[in-house]
């Protein structure tokens, strides 16, 4: 009997997932959430999670599963997730390099993992000078770091007859490297109300799950639809090292 329940409490790490079977047990940090709309799926809930080693995979709860999973799936928490199906991931703007995505069940179980870390390891930044030269993949979204050197006015514009605000800011990375980056929405205004309040200090921002655009042969990021997830001087290891150097 005790052999049989430590196989079922078994612990796996994302990058061993396999659509081999439904059983699977990961313990991850739920990174980034939002909610979706289209066509094909109707209303979902989104996901991106992180386990202890710092890889990613997208998860998906589908229309009818809303109602008895959102109220215990929060951004930012870490939980033990069992028994969930596994998809290949398609399309544009992936949130990972998974090939797989997980969707979950009516028998999926999900409850707190106590035990995980605060920071787990960063492994989706991006070099700068790789975005420039067009060296990356743009049907992912990247992570980046930098300081922000300029952000100009907070500007609307005006896209399918619906009002936008757009704010243009350059980023410094730790050599020096510049990178333009364009922000939409509500992702404009966090980050110019935040950089008005302060200015005279050094600002350091870790950005996830950005796009990477491309027009007349120059690179630049630009904020996702809603799973971009800007952090301003947040109290992370990372940012201090950036600081440092």
């Amino acid at each position: 009997m005790a052999m049989v329940q430590a196989t079922k409490n078994r612990v796996s790490f994302i990058r061993q997932l396999r659509p081999c079977k439904d059983t699977w047990r990961i313990e991850v940090r739920i990174v980034r959430l939002w909610r979706n709309y289209n066509r094909d799926s109707g209303n979902t809930i989104e996901m991106v999670f992180a386990d202890k080693e710092g890889t990613r995979i997208h998860a998906q709860v589908g229309e009818q599963l809303i109602n008895k999973f959102e109220g215990k799936l929060t951004e930012g928490d870490a939980k033990v997730i069992q028994l969930f199906k596994l998809y290949d991931a398609m399309g544009d703007y992936r949130t990972t390099a998974h090939p797989y995505k997980i969707g979950f069940f009516q028998t999926t179980f999900v409850g707190p993992a106590d035990d995980f870390p605060s920071e787990v390891p960063e492994k989706y930044l991006v070099n700068y000078s790789d975005i420039i030269d067009g060296k990356l993949d743009n049907t992912r979204l990247v992570d980046v770091i930098g300081q922000i050197v300029n952000f100009g006015s907070l500007e609307n514009k005006v896209i399918k007859g619906k009002d936008n605000l757009r704010l243009l800011i350059e980023l410094r990375d730790q050599h020096d490297v510049k990178l333009m980056c364009t922000l939409w929405g509500c992702y404009a205004k966090q980050v110019y109300d935040y950089s008005m309040l302060n200015m005279s200090t050094m600002i350091i921002c870790l950005i996830r799950l950005r796009a990477i655009k491309e027009w007349k042969g120059a690179y630049s990021i630009s904020s996702g639809y809603n799973s971009t997830h800007i952090m301003l001087n947040p109290a992370l290891d990372l940012i201090d090292d950036f600081k440092a150097r």
